[in-house]
């Protein structure tokens, strides 16, 4: 009885995100038009090949969920709104207080659920049969709706904020030149009187290396002086100086070993890095990029308030290859990044390795 009790309670709790999902979608959409980026050879020929013979059974679902969204608001729009507000009008009219008005707000926001909803079961439906197949353009990837990855592991991050509720969307995972790869979206929020507020949103990319940092080595948005200081990690004590001016504006960086910061923050790195910053400035409007180097790891915060993993609205027709998300060129830059790591800090090794064999 109580397992039964658990799972209704988990599906309960699934389709409550599901509609405040919908909600949240109602005021997103305009935000994921078709790209002005062109698509790569490779993007078509995956289209072509692998993504099209697909689209038939997409296209069909398309067409149901549309009609089932655009049934749902009219009858949201032409009929119960206009029959809310009448009822509120006529019930103030008859003396009632102001306060009937929240029945306003809060039949917008139950209706708008239960319209947007189809809208949102179409995207699920796209990324399940799509992500799958343009993901492994990149390499060795995986694809799904959420990421498994613990609230624990966020937390221990230097560049973490506070937070106690963690939620996660489009986790991609693999593998790429023996580099592990994770990327998802999150948002991370923290309880407080008047209830959640939101602490970060944006996307996390987590890089596995085949070999040791042997250091703790934080990249930070540049804040000013003492904001600088307070927010970094009490270990990583010693400020990094770098020759990149660009670099230097945009980030303050700490070590606990300097020789080791320079290693892993090589010319070609940083101006990776640079780039990185400005894509996610421009197609998601970045607010802030940190990245953090320890043990065999190097992890990426990115808070944006756009979702970067979204197929073409609902109405616009899945035959499209300009429906395609962003991932293509997100994933090629982040990619590059950790090709351009794995290779510098190995090359970097290999000289030390050889001058100490020499000195010998």
């Amino acid at each position: 009885m109580s397992s039964d009790k658990h799972e209704f309670a988990d599906f309960l709790s699934k389709e409550i995100k599901g509609y405040i999902d919908a909600l949240s979608l109602r005021f997103r959409r305009h935000k994921k038009n078709a790209t002005d980026v062109p698509a790569s050879d490779t993007l078509k020929n995956t289209f072509e090949h692998e993504i099209k013979p697909k689209l038939d059974l997409i296209e069909q679902q398309r067409d149901s969920f549309n009609s089932e969204f655009e049934k749902r608001n009219r009858l949201l729009n032409f009929k119960v709104f206009p029959a809310v507000v009448m009822i509120v009008l006529l019930v103030v009219a008859l003396g009632g207080d102001g306060s009937f008005f929240s029945t306003l707000i809060f039949a917008f926001c139950i209706g708008t659920s239960w319209a947007y909803k189809p809208a949102l079961d179409y995207i699920h439906f796209y990324k399940r049969n799509v992500m799958p197949i343009l993901v492994k353009m990149y390499g060795e990837f995986s694809y799904s709706l959420t990421s498994e990855i613990k609230k624990d592991e966020i937390k221990k991050l230097a560049i973490s904020p506070s937070f106690d509720h963690i939620e996660t969307e489009d986790s991609i995972v693999g593998e790429l030149d023996n580099i592990g790869f994770q990327f998802c979206e999150l948002k991370l929020e923290r309880s407080g009187n008047n209830g959640r507020h939101t602490m970060f949103k944006g996307c996390m990319v987590k890089l596995t290396m085949p070999f040791d940092f042997n250091s703790h080595t934080i990249v930070q948005q540049d804040r000013g002086k003492v904001a600088n200081w307070l927010t970094k990690d009490p270990k990583a004590t010693q400020k990094v100086e770098l020759e990149n001016n660009y670099f230097e504006q945009a980030f303050e960086v700490f070590s606990t070993d300097q020789v080791l910061a320079r290693y892993i923050l090589t010319p070609v790195m940083m101006e990776q890095i640079l780039a990185l910053y400005t894509m996610f400035m421009h197609k998601a409007g970045a607010q802030s990029f940190e990245c953090e180097f320890i043990d065999n790891t190097a992890i990426f915060l990115i808070s944006y308030k756009a979702n970067l993993i979204e197929p073409a609205w609902i109405s616009q027709s899945a035959y499209d290859i300009d429906a395609l998300p962003l991932i293509e060129q997100e994933l090629e830059l982040l990619t590059s990044i950790s090709k351009q790591l794995n290779l510098d800090l190995m090359a970097a090794r290999k000289v030390s390795s050889a001058q100490m064999a020499v000195n010998q």
